[in-house]
C-alpha cells in the first residue's frame, strides 16, 4: 500500500472516530450508570444520557465521580437513587 493511501486511510479513520461524539451509556445496573463521553461535551448531554439510564430502573442520577479512560475520552459514574 502506498504512503498516500495509507496516510487517507489513517484520516479516515481519524474522521469516523470524531464524528461518533455524544454521551454514550457504557454499563447500566439498577444502582448505577455509566457514560462514556468525548470531551469536550457539554454537561447537560452527559446529565441526560445519566437520566435516561436511571429512568430505566425509575430512578433519578447522582453524580459520583468521573475519571479519564483515554485522550479526550471520560467515563462519568452516577447513582441511580430512588425519588
Amino acid at each position: 500500500m502506498s504512503t498516500t493511501m495509507r496516510l487517507v486511510c489513517a484520516m479516515l479513520a481519524l474522521f469516523a472516530l470524531t464524528a461518533c461524539g455524544g454521551a454514550v451509556i457504557s454499563d447500566l445496573e439498577t444502582d448505577k450508570v455509566i457514560v462514556q463521553v468525548e470531551w469536550p461535551t457539554d454537561e447537560t448531554e452527559i446529565l441526560a444520557a445519566a437520566r435516561r439510564g436511571c429512568a430505566m430502573h425509575g430512578r433519578v442520577p447522582k453524580p459520583i465521580s468521573y475519571r479519564k479512560v483515554r485522550d479526550f475520552v471520560e467515563e462519568h459514574l452516577y447513582a441511580c437513587i430512588e425519588e
